[in-house]
Parts: C-alpha cells; structure tokens; sequence
C-alpha cells in the first residue's frame, strides 16, 4: 500500500484505496487545516492593510484566498457526493 503525503505530518493512501469513511475523515480533517490556513493568512493580511502596508507577497496571498475558497468548495462537494 503506497501512501501520499497530505497535511503536515500526515499521510493517506490514495483516494482509491480508501474506504469513503477515510475519505471522510480526510476531508474532514483537510477542510479544517484548510480553513485554518485561510484565517491566519486573512489575519496576516488584514493586519497589513491597517498600517497602509502591501506588497507582492500580500497581493498573492490575496489570490491565495480565492484558491482556498475554491479548494474548500471543491472539499464541501466531494464529501457530498460519498
């Protein structure tokens, strides 16, 4: 059985060797790593934006935003669809 790194420190089997209770639990688990992620970077960049600071880091991060709503959406439909 091969294993794929995912989250820091953690690891799964491919997606087809999961039962969907795994798959589950790893959604799970990533959309909330996820959504961690997504606040400390909000917060990073909300933060900036209050002292009039930005740079090409923080205009990424912004496009950063977007792709994790999108990764979270796409999390949200595959646990709907097991």
């Amino acid at each position: 059985m091969s294993k794929i790194h995912s989250a820091p420190g953690m690891q799964r089997k491919p997606l087809g060797e999961m039962t969907p209770e795994e798959i589950c639990a790893w959604i799970r688990s990533t959309r909330t790593a996820l959504q961690r992620k997504k606040q400390r970077e909000r917060a990073y960049l909300d933060r900036r934006a209050s002292l009039g600071r930005s740079t090409p880091t923080d205009e990424t991060y912004e496009q950063d935003q977007l792709l994790e709503a999108d990764l979270l959406a796409m999390l949200d439909e595959m646990e709907a669809s097991l």
